[in-house]
């Protein structure tokens, strides 16, 4: 048996390694979406503006949608298992971080549906400035495209914070994992394609290291049974 504050909570070594690489891939996916769609998106956002940047780069833009899903997809398993693996300090904090980081990835589905999807059949659809200015008019009111961008934003600023506070008081990630995850909130809030590449590299080292957390301080789960780690090098 070790000593680390991790608990085997977490199911078997592979769905461990499953888990890790989820959470490594999904921050890659979520960055570079992101930086995809910030060199996509001009300085003027009006509907008409962000129509036209879409038509001349549909490619670009479809990738940036897929590639927000696809984040969505490979984190969940791997916030999940991080947020049921700390037994003792920082336990709350990380349960509570990791539900909203999840309430988050399911917002950012409806988000990429209602800002991706719209944006892009805009486009493809040839309909005249007037119409389309209506009908994007109208789906900003519709209470389920506000619910899921609200989801997104507090899950997703907010929750990777908690998550790694509560892992870095139960000495499973190293100090500077909540800066970066700080980085990676204030960078979201911050325009141009510089800070989205800050953003990629924070949402790598926040999430690609609890990741590596999880690995290494996990062995073989065995029934009722919780195992105490030696904490990470600060």
């Amino acid at each position: 048996m070790n000593t680390s504050p991790l608990a085997t909570r977490v199911a078997a070594p592979g769905q461990l390694r499953l888990a890790a690489a989820g959470l490594a891939l999904g921050a890659i996916a979520f960055g570079a979406g992101d930086v995809v769609r910030r060199m996509v998106q001009p300085a003027n956002t009006d509907t008409a503006s962000m129509t036209a940047a879409v038509h001349h780069h549909a490619g670009a833009w479809t990738l940036a949608g897929l590639l927000a899903v696809a984040s969505a997809i490979l984190l969940l398993a791997g916030v999940a298992a991080a947020g049921r693996s700390v037994a003792g300090r920082g336990a709350t904090l990380t349960t509570v971080g990791s539900a909203l980081v999840v309430v988050g990835l399911l917002g950012s589905l409806i988000h990429a549906a209602g800002f991706y999807g719209f944006y892009g059949v805009y486009a493809k659809s040839g309909a005249d400035a007037g119409a389309i200015h209506t009908i994007d008019s109208a789906s900003g009111s519709y209470p389920l495209f506000g619910v899921g961008i609200g989801l997104f934003m507090v899950g997703m600023l907010l929750g990777p914070i908690l998550l790694t506070i509560g892992l870095r008081r139960a000495g499973a990630v190293p100090v500077w994992v909540p800066i970066a995850a700080i980085v990676f909130a204030v960078s979201s809030s911050v325009n141009g394609v510089a800070a989205g590449v800050v953003g990629l590299v924070a949402a790598l080292l926040t999430f690609g290291t609890i990741g590596v957390s999880l690995l290494r301080h996990a062995e073989p789960a065995t029934p009722n049974v919780e195992l105490g780690l030696a904490p990470a090098a600060g």
